[in-house]
């Protein structure tokens, strides 16, 4: 048997309390769980309402700077696009392949610089031009005065054409192609640049490279300050591998913020707001620290604190009060109780009508009908004994008949009379299963039986009149009833609605199990009955009705359907034994 475990010193503590401050801490408890709970809730809708109001403001000033910088770019991709019908440009570039070296003819340069002064003149933001044809010859036009010599020497003995924005812009097609730097491995590397693959626009053609070098100036330029006033506030551009090309605010805090943007998931220090630029498809972000951010639910939170203590202290009165009310009727019932203990019999508290007050009603109402109920199962147990006298006197008979049956079969037998030996043999069958070893209860094929021998011994009587139909289900053959529960009302259908009927009548016996009862029913087809009084106030139905009652309880029983010339019909529900 497993050892029952032990209650913790809490659990001890616990039951020690009354049921009034059991209730009360429970209902205080519970209101205290679930004003931490409201308060985390509100706390956390009001931050997240912060923040999506923060991103909700800082987005139409992104999408402004966004813009600002697309009309800056777009100027200075249109210059670069017109290249493309310039046809110097485009001479000048297909004809590399007439001379070899790195360097495009001294002629060539000069052309080559009035057509790149044409973007450098007009944008201030430009740093350098560089064109480099198919076959690897260079020309830059340096806008920043610096990086120049490098730049030539450099590719003096280097191939332009190897390098890897190379690649990229060509697979472009022609599309404008940011890089967050200088991609030129020698002169300027300040600011951002892009390439571009050059096509020719009346054949299609490639004809060689351009590459821009941008200053960072025009990024910072671009931003459009709105009406934000947050002190924590910066500014910057990320490219596609959310490598910073540009970045304007506390640069101390340069490095943190990048990683905490690199690494959302550890990020628990700054809100990031961006939007994507479409020129250059890169993303231009504000960030802002959550300290600032939560500094405006100050409010909030202490108005959460102030709600909370009064809903606790509200809460604590009404815990006090309901858990005296739900324990003032226990303890009415507890006195009670201690009363019967005592030795009242007869209680006279009145009880309100609460849950607690109903049962200490019907605790009263059990207790005054005690003695009542007492007398009235003293009563029944008499009845039953007088019942089962009945059943024995009545099995006294049959056993002293069967034993003389018995010598007039053998008489019958000795005489040569066979009739009256069969008649005697089923008389004798018939009370040998009426006596049942006297036992109450009787199998129901053994009852099936017993009718059907006392149906032969009738029918040798009268002349085969009568006919049995037996409907019995299999699964309840072998279950027990009561013994004689088919035999009054057997003999009812044979001697009140079969023997004055004109002509042979049938008696059908049927039986059946709905869920934990068996139902049977007798019916005949004779003349009917109109005054059901008399087939309920018969000796042998009356003694069966009882016995049913007493063995099985009141709600199972006989009922009976009747009405002159159409036969009667009686149906026995009994609990599955």
């Amino acid at each position: 048997m497993e050892k029952k475990k032990e209650p913790s010193g809490i659990q001890k503590a616990w039951r020690r309390l009354s049921i009034q401050n059991q209730i009360f801490l429970s209902m205080f408890l519970i209101t205290l769980l679930g004003v931490g709970v409201l308060m985390n809730i509100v706390y956390k809708t009001s931050i997240d309402a912060i923040e999506q109001n923060y991103r909700a403001s800082y987005q139409s000033t992104l999408k402004n700077s966004s813009r600002v910088m697309d009309m800056n770019l777009k100027n200075i991709v249109d210059v670069g696009r017109n290249f493309l019908n310039d046809e110097a440009l485009q001479q000048i570039l297909e004809k590399g392949n007439e001379y070899g070296g790195s360097k495009f003819t001294s002629t060539d340069r000069v052309k080559l610089r009035a057509i790149a002064n044409e973007m450098a003149s007009q944008q201030v933001w430009v740093n350098y031009i560089v064109f480099t044809d198919l076959y690897g010859h260079v020309y830059q036009l340096n806008n920043v005065n610096q990086g120049t010599y490098d730049f030539y020497n450099y590719y003096s003995d280097k191939d332009i054409l190897e390098e890897s924005w190379v690649k990229q812009a060509k697979a472009a097609r022609g599309k404008e192609i940011f890089f967050r730097d200088s991609i030129l491995k020698a002169g300027t590397k300040i600011g951002f640049s892009y390439a571009k693959y050059m096509i020719n626009p009346s054949d299609g053609q490639g004809m060689g490279y351009m590459v821009v070098g941008l200053s960072q100036k025009l990024l910072g330029k671009s931003f459009v300050m709105g009406n934000e006033s947050f002190d924590s506030s910066n500014f910057m551009v990320v490219d596609e591998d959310d490598q910073l090309v540009y970045f304007a605010g506390n640069e101390e805090k340069e490095n943190a913020i990048m990683q905490s943007y690199s690494n959302p998931g550890e990020n628990h220090l700054y809100l990031f707001s961006s939007v994507t630029n479409s020129t250059t498809g890169w993303h231009i972000v504000n960030v802002v620290e959550k300290n600032e951010i939560s500094e405006e639910s100050k409010n909030i939170r202490l108005t959460s604190f102030l709600v909370a203590g009064c809903v606790l202290v509200v809460g604590f009165l009404m815990a006090r009060i309901i858990s005296r009310t739900i324990s003032h009727p226990l303890k009415q019932l507890e006195n009670t109780i201690a009363q019967v203990g005592e030795g009242e019999r007869h209680i006279t508290e009145e009880f309100d009508y609460s849950e607690v007050g109903r049962i200490g009603q019907k605790f009263k109402e059990m207790v005054n009908t005690n003695l009542e109920l007492s007398e009235h199962l003293m009563a029944v147990k008499l009845n039953e004994r007088e019942a089962e006298l009945l059943l024995l006197q009545s099995q006294i008979n049959p056993h002293f008949l069967y034993n003389t049956l018995d010598s007039l079969y053998f008489v019958a037998i000795m005489h040569g009379d066979d009739q009256m030996a069969e008649m005697v043999e089923a008389l004798s069958d018939n009370f040998k299963l009426a006596l049942n070893n006297g036992s109450k209860y009787i199998k129901v094929v053994d009852s099936v039986k017993w009718m059907q021998g006392y149906m032969k011994l009738q029918n040798m009587r009268y002349n085969n009149r009568f006919e049995l139909f037996v409907d019995i289900s299999r699964e309840i053959l072998q279950r027990e009833t009561i013994t004689f529960i088919f035999q009054p009302f057997i003999e009812n259908a044979m001697y009140h609605g079969l023997e004055p009927k004109i002509g042979k009548g049938k008696i059908s016996l049927r039986g059946w199990q709905e869920q934990n009862n068996m139902i049977f029913t007798i019916e005949d087809d004779g003349v009917g009955i109109d005054d059901m009084s008399r087939l309920e106030n018969g000796y042998g139905v009356r003694n069966v009705i009882e016995r049913i009652k007493l063995n099985y309880g009141q709600k199972y029983g006989v009922t009976f359907e009747s009405s002159p010339g159409n036969g009667t019909k009686v149906t026995i529900v009994v609990p599955v034994r």
